[in-house]
């Protein structure tokens, strides 16, 4: 009989190598594949921490730089008419200790000439502050860095300059300051903390290197790169990155290893300036390559490799995720939230806590410029600190807190009411007014308040910028808390905010289509009972409610807008077009007041644009009195005194409007030389004693014309008040008992 047995475990043993084999085989292949994969995800994840580690270089040096650019402003905000000689005052500017001092000056005049501080035109065409001016001359910036014909000692120099118009001088148009080129070199320095790659250098577009971590300055970028690289398309790309201002990567080979190029830019602010770096993708990542290693000798232990590889890369997405979103979130300078962090947060939180009394407040530094103008800059980033530890220290559970820029903090609290909220901003108040870091002056806060209300739909943007608007706008500030500022946001603000971003909207088309029409309020002669003059008063006609607006609507905003020089030219423009045309008529004509706001005064064609009108139509002297308020006389007694004295030459009347209304009085009739004086309808009204009001009102009134002052009362409306100004000396009233104020038609038949 046949022997059919064969050994029981031999087909199983070739079916298990077979398996084995197949196996080993697709494990191989599939470690390979893997490898490979790997490979170029390491390769990604090179390119994005090159990238990445270039680009916190270029935003570091564009934040310094963007410094010395806040100077150049700094100083051009300081020129207007009143320098005499520009070049001189420029010239107290220049250092001479430090790189970081300004080397040297130049300006622009108006016709856009650039001239030397020692009063000569620039005759060179190498200063790139010439291509600036041309296409960003109402812009400050960086204008480049270059070989300058500044004659030295040792003959050109080698610069970098910061350009920014003057909006104060009508010769002045922009100024240029000047730093030796080692005070880039340093900023650079100063900025570059990276020790991982190869080599790292700023360089120009033309591509002259300026400054980097090995010896290369100033050599070119193009003869640098390859005296290190064999590829010639690789360098052709880097430097064609660099002559066109863009950012990207550039991937090479060098001796059969990986390498990564990353060149930075930004052509909107360093204007010619590029961050060039060079990685070997395995010093990125030296830890991955022997990962690689270790795989190939170990293959048996595939599948535990594979599991770490995994970890390793959710780990280092997360890493890199997590630095991404702090850069979005955290305010680098203060390590704490910015606006955007803090609103993400706020949301968490509000969202979480229904039903609570929550409020965003907006936490602004009081006169912060000022603090800034006056301290060095250890000093203000020290109060910065002390201040983030303060928003720190007053937040709790469920609140948070951030900064957005300058002195401007946010803070969201929840309280138990309004004055629970007030509370702890008082409290929060104090502490700040401690900081005793060497400021100059007391830290003031002011804060301003929105309260969270839950059946409102509003992003948390939108819920800070009502806290914001609540902190500019001073209308809603009580007595009680004026010298800490607590404003809260109410619906009335949101009204004043509409009405007068609609009156913006429309007061230009408005003075071009005559909707401001002008009023004469007769004035009634006591002494002569006669009629002694008329004021101008400006209305703004509504179409649409078919009513006429009182300055009282628009006043304010058109001061702080600059409108209100316009609207002051145009009322003066109309009254002497009346006065031009009744006297062509034949018509009685009298002296007419008109209204100048402290805006108008100051302006430096002021008194010579109204002098030029009042010529042009004729008008004669005596016949144009010119009207001031108490509080802008009070404010600038030197400045008003040569403005009257001016307006006098030309053969206008001055006179002083709302006298006796709570500033100085008494010194404003010993040093200015006016006409007249309108005592405010407050000296109408009773005290606590008639004979002490008699008493007050009739010295005012007497040593006004001790000093030749006719005397006018506004806001006489009854005749009791008219026998009471009669009895005690004054010459002149104005108000509705004798004329409400009339358009021009009524007031030529009055």
């Amino acid at each position: 009989m046949a022997n059919t047995n064969t050994k029981p475990g031999r087909f199983t043993k070739t079916i298990i190598i077979v398996i084995t084999s197949v196996l080993g085989l697709l494990l191989v292949l599939t470690s390979a594949l893997m490898l490979d994969r790997y490979k170029t995800e390491i390769s990604t994840r090179s390119s994005q921490a090159a990238m990445y580690n270039t680009l916190l270089i270029e935003n570091s040096l564009d934040d310094r730089l963007l410094n010395y650019v806040e100077k150049a402003i700094e100083i051009a905000s300081t020129i207007d008419d009143g320098i005499d000689k520009v070049d001189l005052y420029l010239d107290t500017f220049v250092g001479t200790t430090s790189v970081n001092e300004i080397k040297f000056n130049r300006y622009f005049d108006k016709d856009g000439v650039l001239h030397n501080t020692n009063a000569t035109l620039y005759d060179g065409n190498e200063d790139l502050a010439l291509e600036y001016y041309k296409n960003h001359k109402d812009t400050a910036g960086y204008i480049g860095t270059f070989e300058d014909n500044k004659i030295l000692i040792d003959g050109t120099m080698s610069v970098i300059g910061f350009y920014a118009p003057v909006k104060n001088s009508s010769t002045v148009s922009g100024i240029v300051n000047y730093y030796p080129r080692q005070c880039l070199i340093e900023m650079f320095n100063d900025v570059n903390k990276n020790d991982s790659s190869d080599f790292t250098v700023i360089c120009t577009k033309s591509g002259k290197i300026l400054a980097g971590i090995d010896t290369t300055e100033g050599s070119q970028l193009y003869n640098k790169l390859r005296s290190m690289m064999a590829e010639k398309d690789a360098v052709d790309k880097v430097v064609n990155l660099v002559q066109e201002g863009k950012t990207d990567i550039v991937s090479t080979t060098i001796d059969g290893y990986e390498y990564i190029i990353s060149v930075g830019s930004n052509s909107n602010k360093t204007i010619d300036l590029s961050i060039v770096e060079m990685y070997d993708v395995q010093v990125l990542y030296s830890s991955s390559f022997d990962f690689i290693q270790a795989i190939i000798a170990i293959i048996i232990i595939f599948a535990i490799i594979l599991v770490v590889l995994v970890i390793y890369f959710l780990m280092n997405n997360y890493s890199m995720k997590k630095k991404i979103f702090n850069m979005e979130t955290n305010d680098i300078t203060l390590n704490c939230l910015n606006r955007f962090g803090f609103e993400k947060e706020a949301k968490k939180i509000l969202d979480s806590n229904k039903g609570s009394y929550f409020a965003i407040i907006d936490v602004q530094v009081k006169h912060f410029k000022h603090l800034v103008e006056n301290n060095n800059a250890t000093i203000i980033t020290n109060l910065l600190q002390y201040l983030k530890v303060t928003c720190q220290k007053t937040v709790g559970i469920e609140e948070c807190y951030g900064h957005i820029e300058g002195g401007e903090f946010l803070l969201l609290l929840h309280a138990k009411d309004r004055d629970d909220l007030i509370e702890r901003l008082m409290t929060h108040a104090v502490i700040a007014k401690l900081f005793n870091g060497g400021i100059s002056s007391q830290v003031l806060l002011r804060y301003g308040v929105y309260e969270y209300k839950q059946e409102e739909v509003l992003t948390i943007s939108q819920m800070i910028n009502f806290a914001f608007e609540a902190n500019t706008t001073q209308a809603n500030s009580t007595l009680e808390h004026a010298g800490m500022n607590y404003n809260f946001y109410s619906d009335e603000l949101r009204q004043i905010r509409l009405i007068n971003e609609s009156m913006e909207l429309r007061m230009e088309e408005a003075l071009r289509t005559g909707e401001f029409q002008i009023f004469y309020q007769p004035k009634y002669n006591l002494v002569k009972n006669k009629q002694d003059g008329a004021e101008a008063l400006v209305r703004w006609y509504d179409k649409e409610k078919d009513v006429y607006n009182l300055p009282a609507l628009f006043m304010a905003l058109f001061e702080s807008n600059g409108f209100i020089v316009k609207l002051d030219k145009y009322v003066f423009l109309k009254v002497c077009e009346y006065i031009n045309y009744a006297i062509s008529k034949g018509k009685p004509v009298y002296p007419v007041s008109v209204n100048i706001s402290r805006v108008t005064a100051v302006q430096p064609d002021f008194v010579e644009y109204y002098t030029k009108l009042k010529k042009k139509y004729h008008i004669s002297d005596g016949m144009i009195m010119i009207e001031f308020t108490e509080s802008f006389a009070y404010e600038n007694y030197e400045v008003l005194l040569d403005i009257v004295n001016k307006l006098h030459a030309a053969g206008f009347y001055c006179s002083i409007d709302d006298f006796g209304c709570g500033y100085s009085s008494y010194r404003i009739l010993k040093t200015l030389p006016m006409d007249e004086i309108k005592l405010d309808k407050f000296f109408l009204e009773k005290g606590t004693s008639e004979e002490r009001d008699n008493y007050i009102f009739t010295s005012i009134i007497g040593l006004a014309k001790q000093l030749h002052m006719k005397v006018t009362q506004e806001g006489v409306e009854t005749k009791e008040e008219l026998q009471k100004i009669r009895d005690l000396g004054c010459d002149v009233v104005q108000g509705y008992y004798y004329s409400k104020p009339i358009g021009l038609n009524d007031y030529l038949h009055f």
